[in-house]
């Protein structure tokens, strides 16, 4: 019940009635208060690795079509560009209270074969700004439970709230950041695994590219709130 409702809260906030930017004004302190800061936007991955085939799974390219459609699996499920879209307003919520935040998105993706995520002791751009962060998308995946529920209409009544109930399809997504300023001379560092609500739409379809668009940016509203939780006090 406890997980139903934290999914349910993820889902109304996805749906746009939970004003996230409202609740964080009332309930948190504004520790960059005045500050002009940059968070740059990456996804982790193996860009110059070719997945083989085995006797289990047979690997297949994905064409020039799928590749050029925006709204095709490869590109919908693409940590590169789900980095491309997250929302400007759960990203300026990583740095509550600053005067402004400039969001940076970086088309080239981290290589963990060349830089794991526990190897970087550092900024992952060139930037000196004093007021900085890097957000990585460290993995993205959904979870179909019953792929055979039918599909809804992608909407805030009925698709949003009536899959969270029936489908019960669900978009994971670990993030992974790093704050300056941090705690003596050191970024703050958090990462952190959750999953909200995905509507049971059609796949490879514009209805599942705005689902999974949505159900990100819930998903990063939520690794904010825990970004400011592990701030010092």
């Amino acid at each position: 019940m406890i997980r139903f409702a934290i999914g349910l809260a993820a889902t109304l906030l996805a749906a746009g009635q939970v004003n996230p930017a409202a609740a964080q004004t009332d309930q948190s302190p504004a520790p960059f208060a005045g500050m002009d800061c940059e968070i740059h936007v990456w996804a982790l991955g193996r860009p110059n690795f070719t997945p083989k085939s085995n006797a289990f799974v047979k690997y297949t390219p994905p064409t020039a079509e799928q590749l050029a459609d925006p709204n095709s699996t490869v590109n919908i499920f693409s940590a590169v560009k789900r980095a491309e879209a997250l929302g400007e307003e759960p990203l300026r919520a990583l740095f509550p209270g600053a005067s402004s935040v400039t969001v940076v998105r970086h088309a080239e993706m981290v290589d963990m074969d060349v830089t794991p995520i526990k190897s970087i002791k550092g900024r992952l751009s060139d930037s000196q700004s004093a007021c900085y962060g890097d957000l990585v998308i460290a993995n993205l995946y959904a979870i179909f439970p019953n792929p055979d529920a039918p599909y809804v209409q992608y909407g805030v009544v009925g698709g949003l709230l009536a899959s969270a109930i029936a489908g019960g399809d669900r978009l994971v997504v670990d993030f992974w950041f790093q704050q300056w300023p941090g705690t003596k001379g050191k970024p703050l560092v958090v990462r952190r695994k959750n999953d909200t609500p995905l509507p049971h739409v059609a796949p490879a379809s514009a209805d599942m590219a705005a689902a999974v668009r949505d159900s990100a940016d819930a998903n990063l509203t939520i690794f904010a709130e825990t970004v400011a939780e592990k701030r010092p006090k």
